[in-house]
C-alpha cells in the first residue's frame, strides 16, 4: 500500500473515530438529561404523595391507608404527559327528598358541600399544579340503583344546579360534573346476576349483616320509604350486584376513563366501596380518601 494511500485511510480511521466520539458525548447529554427529568418527575410524584397521605391522616382516624398503586399511577402520567383521572360520587337517593322539604322546599348549599367546592377540591387542585401535574376531575351523579330510591327527575335537576353554581363559584376548570346514567352509560345501572342471586359465594355472612343492618338505619331513618325486612334485603342482595359490575365496569377497556386507570376521591367512608371490588380486583387500591365524607346531610 502507497504511503498516499496510508494516509487517506488513517484520516478516515481518524475522522470515523472523532464521529464516534461525538455521537457518545450527545447520548451521555441525553442519558443525563432523561435521568434528570426522571428525577424530577419521581420528584413531583413524591410531592404530592406525601402532601394526600398528610392530608388522608387528618380528615379520620385509622383511615384507609393510600395504596402504593396510587404512587405508581401518578408517577406514570407525569412520565407520559398525562393528566391524572379523578373521580367523586355524589349519590342520588331519597334522603334528598327529605332535605328538600326541610330546607323549605328547595336546595340550600350545606357548609359541607360550600367546604368541598370552595376549600377542599381547590386546595387539592393546586396541590397537584404546583407540581406541575395535570388533571381531569369527573364528578358524577349518580341515581339510586333501586327504585325505591330514586327521586323525582326535576328535583334531581335542581340538586344539580346548585352543585353547578358551586362549581362555577369556585371558578374551577379541571372539574366537570357529569350524570352517571345519561352521560356515561347511556342506560341504567344492572346487577351481576351471579352475584345477586349467590351472593354468600361473594360475600361473608358476617359482612352482608353488617351492610343490611346500615341499610336497614338509612330506609328507617333517613328516607320516607316503607318496606318489609324482607323487601330491605332483596333490594341490598340487587344494589350489591350492581356495585359489583359497576367496579368491573370502571376499570374495564369501556370504561370512560383511559384503559379503566384513575383514582377515586370518595365522598363516602371507603369500606362503603367493598362490594366494588367483588369482580374488579384491586379496586380499594384506588382509593384516596382525602374528602370530608357526606358534604350533602344537613346534621354535619
Amino acid at each position: 500500500m502507497s504511503y498516499k494511500k496510508k494516509k487517506v485511510k488513517k484520516n478516515k480511521l481518524n475522522q470515523l473515530k472523532r464521529n464516534l466520539g461525538l455521537i457518545k458525548i450527545v447520548l451521555l447529554k441525553k442519558i443525563k438529561s432523561l435521568q434528570k427529568n426522571s428525577t424530577m418527575q419521581q420528584r413531583q410524584a413524591t410531592t404530592v404523595m406525601k402532601w394526600l397521605r398528610d392530608k388522608a391522616r387528618i380528615i379520620r382516624p385509622n383511615n384507609l391507608r393510600i395504596n402504593d398503586w396510587v404512587d405508581t399511577y401518578i408517577d406514570e402520567c407525569i412520565l407520559n404527559g398525562k393528566p391524572v383521572q379523578i373521580l367523586t360520587q355524589f349519590c342520588i337517593a331519597k334522603d334528598l327528598e327529605v332535605r328538600y322539604k326541610k330546607q323549605g322546599d328547595c336546595f340550600i348549599p350545606t357548609k359541607g358541600e360550600k367546604r368541598l367546592f370552595l376549600e377542599e377540591i381547590p386546595e387539592i387542585i393546586n396541590s397537584f399544579k404546583s407540581n406541575g401535574i395535570q388533571i381531569n376531575w369527573s364528578i358524577t351523579l349518580n341515581r339510586s340503583y333501586l327504585d325505591g330510591g330514586r327521586i323525582d327527575v326535576e328535583l334531581e335537576k335542581q340538586y344539580q344546579k346548585m352543585l353547578t353554581f358551586l362549581i362555577e363559584s369556585s371558578g374551577l376548570k379541571e372539574v366537570f360534573l357529569i350524570n352517571w346514567e345519561d352521560d356515561f352509560l347511556g342506560e341504567r345501572p344492572t346487577a351481576d346476576t351471579k352475584v345477586q342471586n349467590n351472593i354468600f359465594d361473594f360475600v361473608s355472612i358476617g359482612t352482608f349483616k353488617v351492610d343490611l343492618e346500615r341499610h336497614m338505619g338509612w330506609v328507617r331513618n333517613d328516607t320516607d320509604m316503607v318496606q318489609t325486612d324482607a323487601e330491605i334485603e332483596n333490594d341490598l342482595r340487587f344494589k350489591i350486584g350492581c356495585e359489583a359490575e359497576e367496579g368491573r365496569f370502571l376499570i374495564s377497556p369501556k370504561s370512560p376513563f383511559p384503559n379503566g386507570q384513575f383514582i377515586l376521591m370518595p365522598l363516602e367512608l371507603p369500606e362503603r366501596y367493598v362490594f366494588f371490588e367483588i369482580l374488579a380486583a384491586d379496586f380499594q387500591k384506588r382509593i384516596v380518601p382525602v374528602l370530608k365524607p357526606y358534604p350533602w346531610r344537613l346534621d354535619e
